[in-house]
């Protein structure tokens, strides 16, 4: 029996709760947004996906190669919408964030869209 599951429902419930004190406290502190809290929060989402997804991974068949791929084609159209939308609000003058916390919460958008993907494809497949 694994017990990996498990593990990743606990370390992503631990991350979910770093990331968002991490949030809370930033907003409370000065009022803005801690860019490594959004990397926090993607962490967690991945560590539920790979509670679900880690008994299908295991498995190393067409499905599975077909579900990731996929689910990384899907993945790099949204991170490049993303990256326009960003770069659209930022032309506007709409984004009030500094670089490296855009660029964290693209990163952390890119992974949570790929893990969400791949949950999502497995469960239609």
């Amino acid at each position: 029996m694994d017990h990996y599951p498990r593990t990743f429902i606990v370390l992503g419930s631990l991350l979910g709760v770093m990331g968002l004190s991490v949030l809370i406290i930033g907003l409370l502190a000065d009022g803005s947004v801690q860019g490594h809290s959004f990397s926090m929060l993607s962490l967690s989402v991945l560590a539920f996906c790979m509670s679900y997804l880690y008994p299908q991974f295991k498995q190393k068949d067409e499905r599975m190669k077909s579900i990731r791929q996929k689910a990384v084609s899907y993945a790099f159209t949204s991170g490049i919408g993303y990256m326009l939308i960003f770069s659209l609000l930022a032309e506007l003058n709409v984004l009030k964030m500094d670089v490296s916390s855009v660029l964290s919460l693209i990163i952390a958008l890119s992974m949570t869209t790929l893990f969400l993907l791949l949950v999502f494809l497995a469960r239609k497949y």
